[in-house]
């Protein structure tokens, strides 16, 4: 009979078993920072004229056990239509033409953007870690 032991194979299998949730706290924490700096840019790029478009975005961090995950949300819902625009507007009592709000796109090219920047980022981390990364 035969018999074949690897030393040290119990530890590099508990390593490679918490990879992910480590990976996924690097992550966050990368997410993090990036979001709060893309909300204050989404935030400043909004006009002041009651301060409720700017003061409406907020930062939510959802970690999970192995995944990475932060949203920029917009607690308004007139943001929306600052973001898309409006069709040809009336008013109810005398049907006064209002016009057509111009759509002007503040929250969604800067999310695109960072979305972009971040695949560096995330790459470095698993690369730090010893990951062959491709296409990034």
């Amino acid at each position: 009979m035969i018999k074949f032991s690897l030393d040290g194979v119990a530890v590099e299998r508990r390593k490679f078993t918490q990879l992910p949730s480590f990976l996924a706290a690097r992550a966050q924490a990368a997410l993090e920072a990036r979001a709060s700096t893309v909300a204050a840019a989404i935030a400043a790029a909004y006009p002041v004229v009651s301060g409720g478009l700017s003061s409406g975005v907020i930062v939510r961090s959802q970690p999970r056990k192995t995944k990475a995950r932060v949203l920029i949300v917009h607690k308004l819902r007139r943001a929306l239509a600052y973001e898309y625009g409006s069709v040809p507007r009336r008013t109810k009592k005398s049907k006064a033409n209002r016009g057509r709000m111009p759509p002007k796109a503040v929250f969604v090219p800067r999310i695109m953007q960072a979305r972009v920047d971040l695949v560096p980022r995330i790459a470095a981390i698993m690369r730090a870690e010893g990951l062959t990364v491709s296409g990034g």
